[in-house]
């Protein structure tokens, strides 16, 4: 959940799908700050009808900030600022602007945010000290942002949904480059930084004047062909993004319909691009799909190497003549398909954390005991653990598992996880036939088994924790069982520490 959605369900009652709206239209407002050449302040009507809280803001990166301070969170009251209630009541944008420089803001204006013919919102402008237009580039900005504006106080979608799912860091901005297209889709103005990356696509022409479909066409180089979005995208009249891939250069393109308004010196249809050299971002994202592969066929052949390792101790039990050897091979066994169920958890959720109760679930799936039906319960939740905790963790608790299954007696095993003050206990208990007359510490026991030293040693050793065995009396059977509890500083591990 993003911070505008938070916000705007704890102090407003707008409903799901005008809240969704406003998210939509703030993940790319900074692109409509920079036209602005202006702060942008989103503020939403309270609860309770008396005022107005600002939920979002924005400042350009063409020019000044007029806002030293963050205001989000602030609460204006009906009357503090006029031009809100005026928006907010009328639906009637507040546009103040100098009578010689139409396109020059003075002081805050505002504009309302309409959604299903009602207003949601109010975005407040605060224009930079001095907006006037100094050339070419500015003039395109300001044109651009009056019909973007004007299409907010419609309830027009101005931006492609898309541009939600980039990161903030991806998204582009005016100072990438910006060209704009007339209705017959021909380039009427390009930016410096738009000619530099087609430039460095090897264009050697002037953009302007040019179709600019014909010009994607000869720059596209990409094995597949142009793609029927960036097809559609440079023909213009179109809203969208699409990626332009060229002879040493990878260009992101996202392009914005504006219709005409009146509040807008531009009076026809036009087509803002904002084209962004991408190169070494897909390079860097083509390296990541590469690694991702190698590993996932890395961990494809882990597993079948593990597979192929058991299989061989399956055969080689078969074939000892002595049982003492049958048997270690057997726990051998059931170590390395634990250790497999363990790898093959986190080859799928991934390398950093792992869901440690669907693991516990597949461990002890593995349980298995000639003769003998074993129940298992699990109690509580292990939640998400970092797989340094996991991976030792999991192993102790299947070792523990294994020695009730091999040597207990037991019909009934009972796993409990319990957080408390930064620390997991993890307790595997049964209601077998226990030798433990009081609980003392795993590593006090003089003469402790195989299984037993090594959830020691992976326990005290790799978490840094404690582990204690004791007796437990168990109701049903009326046996005096036996109950490990294992303890480990759960967040400063997970902390990195």
């Amino acid at each position: 959940m993003g911070q505008v959605t938070k916000t705007l369900r704890e102090r407003t009652e707008l409903p799901q799908e005008a809240i969704a709206a406003l998210e939509i239209l703030t993940s790319n407002w900074s692109l409509l700050a920079d036209f602005a050449l202006s702060d942008l302040v989103l503020w939403a009507p309270t609860w309770n009808d008396g005022g107005m809280t600002a939920v979002a803001q924005i400042r350009p990166t063409t020019a000044p900030t007029t806002l030293g301070q963050d205001v989000v969170g602030t609460f204006a009251p009906k009357g503090r600022f006029h031009y809100l209630d005026r928006a907010e009541a009328l639906g009637q944008a507040t546009i103040v602007r100098e009578i010689l420089e139409p396109l020059s803001p003075v002081g805050v204006e505002a504009i309302p945010v309409k959604w299903n013919e009602q207003v949601i919102a109010v975005i407040a402008r605060h224009c930079s000290g001095a907006p006037r237009v100094a050339g070419r580039l500015e003039q395109v900005y300001l044109e651009s942002a009056d019909s973007i504006f004007a299409m907010i106080s419609c309830g027009q979608a101005w931006s492609s949904d898309s541009v939600s799912e980039l990161g903030r860091w991806e998204l582009p901005r005016a100072g990438d480059g910006v060209i704009r297209l007339d209705k017959a889709g021909k380039v009427n103005f390009a930016s410096p930084n738009a000619v530099s990356s087609f430039r460095k696509m090897g264009l050697a022409i002037d953009l302007m004047g040019q179709g600019f479909f014909e010009i994607t066409k000869r720059m596209n180089v990409a094995a597949a062909g142009m793609s029927q979005p960036l097809i559609k995208l440079s023909h213009g009249g179109t809203t969208g993004m699409a990626d332009l891939v060229g002879d040493g250069a990878t260009l992101m393109l996202a392009s914005h319909y504006l219709a005409p308004s009146a509040l807008s010196a531009t009076k026809d249809h036009c087509t803002i691009i904002i084209v962004k050299d991408v190169t070494d971002l897909r390079e860097h994202q083509k390296e990541l799909l590469s690694k991702d592969a190698i590993i996932k066929e890395i961990n494809h052949r882990v597993k079948n190497n593990l597979q192929m390792v058991t299989s061989v101790l399956r055969l080689q039990g078969r074939r000892a003549g002595n049982s003492a050897v049958t048997e270690a091979l057997g726990d051998a066994q059931a170590r390395i398909e634990v250790i497999a169920a363990i790898h093959d958890s986190l080859s799928r959720e991934g390398a950093t954390h792992v869901d440690f109760d669907a693991l516990v679930g597949s461990l002890l799936g593995l349980i298995r005991h000639d003769g003998v039906r074993l129940e298992s319960v699990v109690h509580g939740r292990f939640g998400t653990l970092n797989s340094r905790v996991a991976t030792p963790l999991a192993m102790a608790v299947s070792e523990l598992i294994h020695n009730v299954v091999e040597h207990s007696g037991a019909t009934e095993i009972l796993v409990t996880a319990e957080r408390d003050k930064g620390h997991l206990r993890a307790i595997v208990s049964d209601n077998g036939v226990g030798t433990m007359q009081s609980e003392a510490p795993l590593t006090e026991l003089p003469n402790c088994g195989l299984g037993l030293t090594i959830v020691s040693d992976l326990v005290c050793g790799e978490l840094a924790g404690q582990v204690t065995i004791g007796p437990v009396q168990t109701s049903e059977s009326g046996n005096m069982g036996t109950r490990v509890k294992i303890r480990i500083p759960i967040a400063r591990r997970e902390a990195g520490g």
